[in-house]
């Protein structure tokens, strides 16, 4: 489909006016209830099947469309989002109908392939959670939560509202309903505790975990830049997905995150690796051009400008 340039979004309604235009030219917008909404895009015989909350797609994107819309204008990908206001969690029963009747329906069944795609704890947990519809699909998860049920998961408190939602009931434990994906890739950094127990509890044989280090626990913004994303969801779909082909997609947008070297320049002099230190400093001020590096290599002992050479 071409790109549907939004207008200027004076507020809220508008916004949602659009995207009701853009579901009754090419599919359905339509409220599930009062926390939830789903935007249908009919294009080609992969379906993209993403999660995303209603204030970051408002208040944080230029066009005011949700994650995965990219894959249907560059591939011509059909889309189903779905979108929660507030931290539903997707934890509703009209949500859960809305699902039963998609099943009912064959909906899942008229796609070649379906890929389920979530950024961040909730969503990355919605889009294991909802794998189950689709007996096949592949899972693509960035940081996702496992649960938020006090028992499983005791360890996290970050989300204290979500501990007064239901987590046993229908779509409840998200590492039980990846067992009928073909292949669930949960993507994370093993050095952000919440992150790497949450990972830990996808154990399914048809479950690939892989870590990116000292990214924290919200990838979407690294990988979204340059593109990595939407090679990921490729192998994603033609099941090509693999641990080197990952660190290949990955490694440049790891090298141009502000964010990730200045963990990993942390990190290096926590350790007393000076040198290290210095390396990552001057890559920072060359790529990014961000005055923290410039000044960590006035401490540090070197000019900007001198050529580092990157671990991988």
């Amino acid at each position: 489909m071409s790109n549907p340039t939004p207008p200027s979004h004076d507020s809220r309604q508008s916004w949602l006016a659009h995207l009701t235009e853009i579901g009754r030219a090419h599919g359905f917008f339509e409220r599930i209830g009062k926390r939830h909404s789903a935007l249908f895009v009919e294009e080609g015989p992969t379906l993209l099947v993403t999660f995303d909350e209603a204030a970051r797609v408002y208040g944080q994107t230029e066009d005011g469309l949700p994650i995965g819309f990219d894959a249907v204008q560059r591939h011509e990908w059909s889309l189903l989002n779905i979108m929660a206001s507030g931290q539903s969690w997707f934890r509703d029963a009209d949500l859960y109908a809305f699902f039963d009747k998609l099943v009912d329906e064959g909906f899942f069944d008229s796609f070649d392939r379906v890929v389920f795609l979530g950024a961040g704890p909730m969503c990355g947990y919605a889009a294991c959670a909802y794998a189950v519809t689709s007996p096949g699909a592949r899972v693509l998860a960035l940081g996702p939560a496992a649960t938020q049920d006090r028992e499983d998961a005791p360890f996290d408190m970050r989300f204290r509202g979500a501990r007064r939602l239901n987590f046993t009931d229908r779509y409840g434990y998200a590492p039980y309903m990846v067992d009928g994906t073909t292949q669930t890739t949960i993507v994370y950094d093993p050095y952000d505790p919440p992150s790497a127990a949450h990972a830990a509890l996808f154990r399914a044989p048809n479950t690939m975990r892989l870590p990116m280090r000292w990214c924290g626990a919200n990838l979407f913004p690294l990988l979204a830049r340059d593109g990595a994303l939407a090679r990921l969801l490729q192998d994603a779909a033609r099941g090509r997905m693999t641990v080197h082909g990952f660190a290949k997609i990955t490694r440049n947008a790891r090298r141009n995150d502000p964010a990730y070297l200045k963990r990993l320049m942390a990190r290096a002099l926590d350790k007393g690796r000076r040198a290290l230190a210095r390396k990552v400093a001057a890559h920072g001020a060359e790529v990014t051009g961000h005055p923290d590096f410039a000044a960590a290599l006035q401490t540090l002992g070197a000019a900007p400008g001198s050529q580092p050479t990157l671990p991988a």
